[in-house]
Order: C-alpha cells, then sequence, then structure tokens
C-alpha cells in the first residue's frame, strides 16, 4: 500500500503557521477566518487532490502545529477525516511522525510498500531520509506547482 504523508502549513493552505489561528472560526469555502480577522486558505486544487488521492493511497499528515488548534480547522473546513493516524505535533521530528505513522498502520494490517512525503519546505529532509532512507519526497511548489501537477507526477511513480 502507498503512504502519501503531507505537510500542512505552506503546502495545503497559504498560512505559515495555522497554530498561531485564534479560534472561534468562520469558515467560507476554502478560507477559515481566526477570531482577530486572520485568514487561511486552501490552495487551489486540494480538495480536488484530496479525493483523488484517497482510493489511491493512505493519507496523513506531519505538521509542527499544535494539533488541538489545528484540528479544529481541518475539521471546519471538512478535511480531518481524509488523514489515516494524522500526526500534529508541536515539534520538529517529522521522521519520528512518519515512523509511528508506518507502525499503526502495520499494527492494523496494512503492509506499507511505498512512502511519498510533500512538503513546501526541505528543512526536515535530511533527518527524514536518515530515519526512512526509501522515502520519495516531492517539494510543493518547486518540483510540481499545482495540486494538478501534483496528481500527474504521483500517477507517474
Amino acid at each position: 500500500m502507498k503512504l502519501l504523508v503531507l505537510d500542512l502549513d505552506g503546502t495545503l493552505w497559504d498560512h505559515e503557521d495555522a497554530s498561531q489561528l485564534v479560534p472561534p472560526f468562520e469558515v467560507h469555502e476554502d478560507t477559515v477566518i481566526d477570531a482577530y480577522g486572520n485568514e487561511l486558505s486552501l490552495f487551489p486544487g486540494v480538495r480536488e487532490f484530496l479525493n483523488w488521492a484517497k482510493d489511491k493511497s493512505i493519507l496523513s499528515i506531519a505538521s509542527w502545529n499544535i494539533e488541538e488548534l489545528v484540528r479544529p480547522i481541518l475539521e471546519a473546513l471538512g478535511l480531518w477525516d481524509y488523514f489515516t493516524f494524522p500526526k500534529i505535533e508541536n515539534h520538529p521530528d517529522k521522521a519520528g511522525m512518519i515512523s509511528r505513522t508506518v507502525e499503526q498502520l502495520k499494527s492494523i494490517g496494512y503492509e506499507v510498500d511505498e512512502i511519498i512525503y510533500i512538503d513546501d519546505r526541505t528543512l526536515h529532509l535530511g533527518n527524514i531520509k536518515r530515519e526512512i532512507p526509501n522515502i520519495k519526497f516531492i517539494q510543493m511548489w518547486v518540483d510540481v506547482k499545482s495540486f494538478e501537477e501534483l496528481k500527474k507526477v504521483l500517477e507517474g511513480l
């Protein structure tokens, strides 16, 4: 089974630190507005991409954020249920997050034979590749310029 692990900030949405947003949230289609009027918007094509990807792989999250603050945003946007064993944790150890997701999937009978990690930054890549050498990495907005292009690249893998 293919595991597709996504970052959130700067990858799925245009905000650089969703943990800074303050509830209550107001939702307008693909945009969340916090109590102070700060906005977070999904990038174009995210919903279509997730709908396409969920039928071809297991989707999860590795995000350096605070789950208690960010999960309500994903829920408000109707995206939380796309993800299996999502990791939204307030530390930079994304390698550990991905490894634990793989272990959890194995514990319920999934054989993960391919892991693809998508992030807008390469900040954590060295540590991830040391811990998970066979992982494939796609840098959003550099290797691909849109979610439509990401879909095409994944179809070619």
